[in-house]
């Protein structure tokens, strides 16, 4: 019989008794939160609404399938960690031969398989760099060095260090990040694109395809998701998200990206931004929402590898004034 039972949280996370979802477990598919007898993005989704839900103290109802199935790595809580156990797994039965036998989710998570993977990031050798001198140029050049860290850089005025900028933070890139930027590229990017069209275009499908978490209940649904996830998946995000999402896509094909945090319109709002450094000058690309958008003057809060932007010239100094 059916058991209903009704959590009021307050708590970011939801804890429930393991002796009930081992139980309900048996009869259910662990990973199919609605149910439709698959396991795909779908089901992640649901996983983050509950998670979000529960995590603003929102009144809760769900009945033992449901917490069965959704504590996919059975530590006893439902949170953005099971739904991106449930996108890993769904990238692995994606890509499996049509004549194998998937493993079940908790199994593959014990012993996750591992292949080759094409990177479809990186521009082919040989096509043209651009014109010598020219920003298309500049980056189609760089030296790319393999990282996973994204710095974090405070360069506000009031800062704990006198304004003075420091690093405050390090985003790493996971293996779930990577695929979603690598199944991003291999949808969206050609053989004839250039490093610098490939982010040229990812910029631009940021500013129109992703829609802005106004309202906390649609921020918190993305707020522990990577950048990527968050843009690419879930297409929804703030300015750390935005600019977050194209910093890493710079980091995955290997440039020297870092990200900025900072006052906006004086010190009345928090921003975040990203720059990449190449031969030691700082290059600020900024991805705005939609909203700053006007046909009327053409103007769009909008720029690309713009040096004359540069904001941030090193650990311990204050911006130039000019």
């Amino acid at each position: 019989m059916k058991k209903l039972i009704t959590f009021v949280l307050t708590a970011m996370c939801m804890t429930f008794a393991g002796a009930m979802t081992a139980n309900a477990a048996d009869t259910v598919n662990v990973g199919d939160t609605n149910g439709d007898g698959l396991i795909n993005s779908a089901d992640a989704s649901e996983i983050l609404s509950f998670y979000a839900d529960v995590s603003v103290g929102m009144e809760t109802v769900a009945d033992e399938k449901f917490m069965a199935v959704s504590d996919i790595n059975n530590d006893g809580t439902i949170n953005s960690s099971d739904a991106s156990h449930v996108l890993e797994y769904y990238g692995y039965i994606s890509t499996i031969p049509e004549n194998e036998t998937p493993k079940g989710i908790r199994e593959y998570l014990k012993n996750p398989v591992t292949t080759e993977t094409v990177n479809y990031v990186l521009a082919p050798e040989g096509l043209d760099p651009g014109v010598k001198g020219s920003i298309q140029y500049i980056v189609n050049t760089a030296e790319l060095v393999p990282h996973d860290d994204i710095p974090l850089y405070n360069i506000k005025g009031d800062n704990i260090q006198g304004g003075l900028a420091y690093q405050s933070k390090t985003y790493y890139l996971t293996d779930n990040t990577k695929k979603i930027l690598n199944d991003f590229a291999k949808e969206h990017f050609t053989d004839e694109m250039t490093n610098y069209d490939r982010l040229a275009y990812t910029w631009e499908w940021l500013h129109y395809n992703v829609d802005y978490a106004t309202s906390w209940e649609a921020y918190s649904k993305i707020s522990e998701l990577s950048f990527s996830e968050a843009c690419f998946v879930y297409k929804s995000g703030q300015c750390i998200q935005y600019n977050g999402a194209f910093a890493e896509m710079m980091a995955y094909m290997g440039y020297d990206v870092y990200m900025l945090e900072k006052w906006q319109h004086g010190l009345t709002g928090q921003h975040f931004m990203s720059e990449v450094n190449i031969g030691g000058v700082g290059y600020n690309t900024e991805v705005g929402e939609r909203s700053y958008d006007n046909p009327a003057t053409n103007y769009r809060w909008m720029w690309l590898f713009d040096s004359s932007k540069q904001e941030f010239f090193g650990v311990g100094q204050k911006k130039p004034t000019y």
